[in-house]
């Protein structure tokens, strides 16, 4: 009984902090430098390695948005790496699945549309 607490709690924190992360990454404004550079305006600490490109989100650079070009890491929902959840019965090439998609229940896979 005592592990059962102990593991809901440290699920519900995990929970907790992964949610507050998405409403932040979910409220950044997209700017247009930086998009029509084909970038998205992200935590920069968040940013693909190799990725960010400096100046190109001003309105909020001093809140430590920067320009990348890929998804924040932080950012494992299925839609936001250009993939649905489909059934898992359902065929997707192994290459176009992605495995780490957060938002897509155990009865689905992640298939990234291209």
């Amino acid at each position: 009984m005592h592990i059962s607490i102990i593991f809901f709690v440290a699920f519900a924190l995990v929970t907790a902090h992964c949610n507050k992360d998405l409403r932040v990454i979910d409220n950044i404004m997209q700017e247009s430098p930086c998009s029509s550079e084909g970038g998205i305006c992200t935590i920069a600490e968040d940013c693909p390695q190799l990725t960010e490109e400096l100046g190109l989100c001003p309105k909020q650079r001093n809140q430590g948005i920067e320009c990348c070009y890929g998804v924040s890491v932080k950012d494992t929902r299925c839609s936001r790496h250009g993939g649905v959840c489909l059934p898992a019965t359902e065929f997707c090439n192994p290459k176009l699945i992605y495995r780490d998609a957060s938002d897509c229940d155990t009865s689905h896979k992640c298939c990234i549309m291209v």
